[in-house]
């Protein structure tokens, strides 16, 4: 690994140089939303490049002190011997002294983006999914906003054939633009053509319509959901924020901006519900799970 390719990174986000981030542990025992479905979260990198994209306008994990330190959200660092990390991390979980083996269902990831784009050059989750192979986890879920997911097709599935491995895909709107917003950090349509081809190699896959936000044309959205994918995470800002009455979301700009396109709508619960049913009336409704229950459903 070339420790100066990070600090000559063009896409960061931020402001200030980014450094590697020493790191004992990289599995982060779960709490609070995702606690009843996960034991570890992992993230190979602090921060996210994606600020300045559309899901950078609602990110829940700016609201992190422990990640920002008051800092501009962007990206921060990139997480120094991953392999080493998960390889002590995943051993004394599942091999501690004389105590039965601990469950490890990873989270990959809370507080960040896997497939930011200085992972095509760093490989950090790449090599993260090397020592999966040799030491797998009971469960994982991928989650990502990026397409970038499709390079490690062949070690997603290889692992597939060993433990319960989800590829979990944003796609918050069927909307290549949405107005008001600034653009994503990838093409929806992209997102779901790369859903359809991991399915196709036989990997789970599901959509997180997370948060939801304004759809063109919710039944054409539901047929390319349908041939996309296993299941679809809807979930809306007002539940799934991890704060009461969606307080956190209240303090970015998201609300203003579809107040500010005339789709202050969305910004209401009864359309989460409405969209529920019907998706559900495509898809089936065991394939649409709604908020926390259905990010936790591994």
């Amino acid at each position: 690994m070339n420790e100066t390719s990070l600090a000559d990174a063009p896409e960061r986000a931020g402001r200030g140089p980014i450094a590697w981030v020493e790191n004992k542990s990289i599995l982060t025992p779960t709490s609070g939303y995702l606690a009843p479905g996960f034991t570890h979260t992992i993230n190979a990198y602090q921060g996210c490049s994606f600020a300045g994209a559309l899901c950078g306008t609602f990110c829940y994990a700016q609201h992190n002190h422990w990640i920002t330190h008051g800092r501009e959200w962007g990206l921060y660092g990139a997480k120094a011997d991953v392999r080493s990390a998960y390889r002590r991390d995943h051993d004394r979980i599942k091999r501690p002294g004389r105590g039965e083996p601990g469950r490890l269902v990873i989270y990959m990831s809370s507080s960040t983006d896997p497939y930011l784009p200085q992972e095509s050059r760093l490989g950090l989750t790449r090599a993260l999914l090397e020592e999966m192979l040799e030491r797998p986890p009971d469960a994982l879920v991928i989650q990502t906003h990026h397409i970038q997911i499709e390079r490690d097709l062949d070690l997603i599935a290889a692992l597939s054939a060993k433990s319960p491995v989800w590829a979990s895909i944003t796609v918050e709107t069927d909307q290549e633009r949405l107005p008001g917003f600034p653009p994503h950090a990838c093409s929806p349509r992209r997102r779901l053509e790369t859903l359809g081809r991991l399915r196709a190699s036989g990997i789970l896959t599901q959509a997180a319509v997370s948060p939801l936000l304004p759809l063109a044309d919710v039944e054409d959205f539901g047929r390319r959901l349908d041939a996309a994918c296993d299941r679809v995470i809807l979930d809306h800002f007002l539940i799934g924020d991890g704060s009461p009455g969606g307080a956190r979301t209240r303090r970015t700009s998201l609300i203003g901006r579809l107040a500010g396109s005339g789709q202050e709508r969305w910004a209401r619960l009864e359309v989460l519900w409405e969209t529920r049913d019907a998706l559900a009336g495509i898809l089936g409704a065991s394939r649409v799970l709604v908020g926390r229950e259905g990010f936790c459903a591994v």
